[in-house]
């Protein structure tokens, strides 16, 4: 039997194997913030193969919150208040209970953090959560709701939020409250933001199932790849296939 040959029947081998095996990426959504948590209440009770993690200041707000795991950050310093629009603030609590966020996300393989933009905590703490999921390897997507345009100062702030979370993570889709209000110019707020929540939630959905398909085809791929090395006898240094991921699922 010539390699050739003894590939093929390695490959049959672990297609047998494989037969009916079902890879299923570990994918966490993680709220930060007022508006990144009435998300998170919306995937917690909807999407149940979702994990989920709330990131909060604000002790009324997390009350409010249902996640697998609530981390209320700076409770000593913000008194339960909330960052109260303040940055800096919400990006050293976060940096502060880094330790606790690493460990809330260890073992995923693909993270969706959603924040408001325009506030203290979701605008200051999401660059820094996603900066530590990208440094783990774990596939990050950060979904950025912008505020309105007549909500003032809090537009700019928004905007240099973002570019922030840009630097650290280029898988990032903004929200334009503004777009979606005007696609429905009948509905109450309370109605057009609940809208909001159950499309972004959707739109997680989707993405996961992407997420699968790219799990599924490249695990094929990259165990051939490891296969055809070792019958060669020579040594492979493949990239890490997680971290080799985000543009294909982006695409």
């Amino acid at each position: 039997m010539g390699p050739r040959e003894g590939l093929n029947d390695l490959r049959n081998e672990r297609r047998k194997q494989m037969d009916g095996l079902e890879i299923t990426p570990r994918t966490l959504a993680i709220g930060v913030g007022g508006a990144g948590c009435e998300v998170i209440n919306r995937i917690y009770s909807l999407m149940p193969m979702v994990d989920t993690v709330a990131v909060n200041c604000d002790k009324e707000a997390m009350h409010r919150t249902n996640a697998d795991v609530k981390l209320y950050i700076c409770r000593s310093v913000t008194n339960g208040e909330g960052a109260k629009g303040d940055v800096g603030l919400g990006r050293d609590c976060a940096k502060a209970h880094i330790d606790d966020i690493e460990k809330a996300m260890t073992g995923y393989d693909a993270v969706f953090i959603i924040a408001g933009m325009g506030g203290g905590t979701g605008t200051g703490a999401t660059p820094v959560i996603a900066e530590k999921a990208r440094s783990m390897g774990i596939m990050t997507f950060v979904i950025a709701i912008d505020p309105f345009s007549f909500e003032g100062r809090r537009v700019q702030v928004a905007k240099e939020g973002i570019a922030k979370i840009r630097q650290v993570c280029a898988s990032t889709i903004v929200v334009e409250n503004d777009l979606m209000v005007q696609r429905m110019p009948d509905a109450t707020m309370k109605a057009a933001m609940e809208t909001v929540n159950r499309s972004i939630a959707s739109f997680i959905g989707r993405k996961i199932s992407l997420i699968k398909e790219c799990f599924e085809s490249e695990f094929e791929s990259i165990s051939s790849d490891v296969i055809e090395q070792r019958l060669a006898g020579g040594s492979s240094d493949l990239t890490d296939p997680v971290g080799s991921r985000p543009k294909t699922a982006k695409e």
